[in-house]
């Protein structure tokens, strides 16, 4: 039901967003932290622990405990129903579509300053001089980059631990958005919630090459280059985990990702052909169903179903 949601349905309203209720208490215990100077790394990191912890906390009790109370006053039916449209909002399959795909249209008409604004939206550096293949390349990174972060990572904590699983390491990835190691300001405070986010990335990220090689393979693609870029381009980034999905998609596609003097991993040319941005959404997208019925439904079935249970019957015998 969560995945036919988010396919059919997508995102809802930020008003009733829970992904946006999250940085909204993560912006408000961040604006409480002191920066005094002279600076007070020791005090700033610990503070910066606070900052993290405490929205997860909040966010999966909150979670965990509306479901528990549906389960035990409405049944099993409601729960159900809940527990679909709470994780459709807790990972993005169409979402990315939505902010890349109208990118297409702009390019093949040459209207780069409209092409400019939509990716301004979903990449952090200047944009106001990228050319034609810089701005395809900023969205077909951005695709493959969040293909672990904002699709299978989400799927793989709820295959281990259900609602909670998905709440954590959607408050944890959204701490590190706002508030890791992206200024001066979050140089301390942000410290806990980037390393967080790197250690629950870690697993996901390498475990997406073989499905990236798989949806390759089944949209005739170059499945081995895949590979073989992903091995000699994943340490170009700064994460320790962003350049395994991006090197698999940039090498399947037979495609240089280029980020001037950061990093350029893949073969050939930085792609010009806005169709490129269509075909990375096609592997994205068929990366995320294979990922959803040969690893989330197994795990949720056997492992996460029980333990969300058990945390919500925790709670409700605790109040």
């Amino acid at each position: 039901m969560a995945l036919a949601i988010d396919l059919l349905v997508g995102e809802p309203p930020n008003r009733i967003h829970p992904v946006v209720w999250m940085g909204k208490v993560i912006g408000y215990l961040d604006g409480l932290v002191e920066r005094k100077e002279p600076r007070r790394s020791a005090r700033e990191r610990a503070l910066g622990v606070a900052v993290s912890i405490i929205p997860i906390l909040i966010f999966v009790l909150l979670f965990t405990l509306l479901l528990a109370a549906l389960r035990n006053w409405l049944g099993m039916v409601v729960w159900a129903l809940a527990s679909a449209v709470l994780f459709s909002t807790l990972f993005a399959i169409r979402s990315l579509e939505t902010h890349t795909a109208p990118m297409i249209e702009d390019l093949k008409n040459d209207d780069l300053d409209a092409a400019r604004a939509k990716v301004a939206r979903v990449v952090s550096r200047d944009v106001s001089k990228l050319d034609k293949a810089h701005i395809t390349s900023c969205a077909v990174e951005t695709v493959s980059e969040n293909l672990v972060d904002s699709v299978l990572s989400p799927m793989f904590y709820f295959g281990l631990a259900g609602i909670p699983g998905a709440t954590l390491l959607r408050v944890a990835n959204t701490e590190d958005g706002m508030i890791g190691y992206l200024s001066e300001k979050h140089r301390y405070v942000g410290w806990f919630a980037a390393r967080l986010d790197d250690c629950l990335h870690y697993v996901v990220a390498r475990m997406s090459v073989p499905f990236i090689m798989l949806a390759l393979a089944l949209l005739g693609k170059d499945w081995r280059n895949a590979w073989r870029a992903a091995r000699r381009d994943h340490g170009q980034t700064t994460s320790p985990n962003k350049g395994w999905p991006m090197a698999a998609v940039a090498g399947g596609l037979g495609v240089r990702f280029e980020k001037i003097g950061y990093y350029s991993m893949g073969d050939g040319k930085v792609p010009t052909d806005p169709n490129v941005i269509a075909d990375t959404i096609k592997v994205m997208k068929v990366t995320a169903v294979l990922f959803f019925l040969l690893v989330l439904i197994p795990l949720f079935a056997f492992i996460g179903i029980n333990v969300q249970l058990f945390l919500e019957d925790l709670l409700l015998g605790w109040l």
